[in-house]
């Protein structure tokens, strides 16, 4: 069972970085249906970013780069201080990796949210 786990979370990733890295490259500005804009602090490094029109759980596209941010855990903290509650969590995910970024917005909504990626 843990076996089957890893190997769906590593294809997961896979797939993921794959559909990141042919995104297209964001050298100034997304494509017009691309509103979904996000200031992450990554750090200490502010970056921006835009979602692809489905939203959180996508990769994260980087303006100026061809950079994406692919989401392994996400949790979010509601306005009046709810939470943290764990959208995303992909199980086997080596968060010392050297990719590994972790990064911090608050969304339109007022929602804090934390994110873990890797950010190829």
């Amino acid at each position: 069972m843990q076996r089957t786990a890893i190997a769906l979370t590593a294809g997961f990733i896979g797939v993921s970085i794959a559909l990141g890295t042919a995104a297209p490259a964001m050298a100034k500005a997304p494509p017009p249906s691309w509103e979904n804009e996000r200031v992450l602090d990554c750090g200490g490094e502010t970056v921006l970013t835009f979602l692809g029109p489905p939203g959180i759980g996508t990769p994260f596209n980087v303006v100026d780069s061809e950079d994406v941010i692919i989401p392994v855990l996400i949790q979010v903290v509601f306005p009046d201080g709810t939470g943290p509650i764990t959208t995303l969590d992909l199980p086997g995910f080596d968060r010392n990796s050297v990719d590994t970024v972790q990064c911090t917005y608050t969304d339109p909504a007022g929602l804090l949210v934390t994110l873990t990626g890797i950010r190829t």
